[in-house]
Formats: C-alpha cells, sequence, structure tokens
C-alpha cells in the first residue's frame, strides 16, 4: 500500500510506506521502520531509524527482546514527538506491519485502547497482519 494515512486527527500522526526521496512532504519526523530503507537520506527531517525484522522467520518467532525493547522505546519516542506537535511519518517497505506495530503503541501512549489502535490501522492501511507485532499493540 503506498502513500500515507492519518491515523488521529489532525496532521500529528501517519503510518506509510518508504516515504518518496526527493519530493517535500508534510512531515517534521520521519521514522524509518524497515531494514532495508535505513540508509536513505532524507535532509530537512528529523530522522529516527529504528530497523525491525518483519521477515517469514520473523513472523513465525516473533520480534526478538532486543527487537521489543526497539519498539517500546521508538513508540513511547513517538507519542512524546506527537504531543510537541511535531507531524510524525512512521513508515516502512509496505506501511502495514513494522510501521503499524510502532504506529499503534504510540498511539497507545497517546491514551487510544490497544484494541482501538489496533483497528484503525487494520482499516486505514490493512496492517499489523503480523501476529506478533499486533498482539504487542492489543495488549
Amino acid at each position: 500500500m503506498s502513500g500515507y494515512s492519518y491515523l488521529m486527527p489532525g496532521p500529528w500522526l501517519a503510518q506509510g510506506s518508504e516515504p518518496p526521496s526527493g519530493t517535500r512532504i508534510p512531515f517534521d519526523v520521519i521514522v524509518l521502520a524497515a531494514m532495508e530503507c535505513q540508509q536513505i537520506d532524507l535532509p530537512g527531517y528529523i530522522v529516527m531509524r529504528v530497523p525491525l525484522d518483519d521477515s517469514e522467520y520473523a513472523q513465525r518467532v516473533g520480534p526478538s527482546e532486543v527487537d521489543r525493547k526497539r519498539i517500546r522505546h521508538a513508540a513511547r519516542e513517538i507519542a512524546d514527538r506527537v504531543r510537541l506537535r511535531q507531524r510524525v511519518l512512521v513508515t516502512c517497505h509496505a506501511g502495514r506491519n513494522r510501521s503499524g506495530v510502532l504506529a499503534g503503541l504510540a498511539l497507545r501512549h497517546l491514551g487510544l485502547p490497544g484494541v482501538e489502535a489496533a483497528r484503525r490501522i487494520r482499516l486505514l492501511r490493512n496492517g499489523l497482519t503480523n501476529p506478533h507485532f499486533l498482539e504487542m499493540v492489543v495488549r
């Protein structure tokens, strides 16, 4: 799924696929969750690099404890930036799973119940098909 979707009222938090290179988009912070996109250069933006694995193997065994900590820490930082009224775009390759777990947990930090955060991401992005990421958002 290309482009991006706003996950809450206002321009503060969006989820999407790989950010376009060379095109200015209306965000202050771009979160790169795809391992394969960590080398993207995005001058003019605050860039958070949160490399996560969503391979078939990772979907079978779930994220490592290191990745779980990385996810929780990044989600808190995303929520903090939204509270500061910074416009945040959370991306991964397809804009569904890795970006979904980060955005979903950020929504929880912003007060949305986990079930509602997951419902919103699944509806808007057809995301959180990785059952381990879905469980992290819901519980």
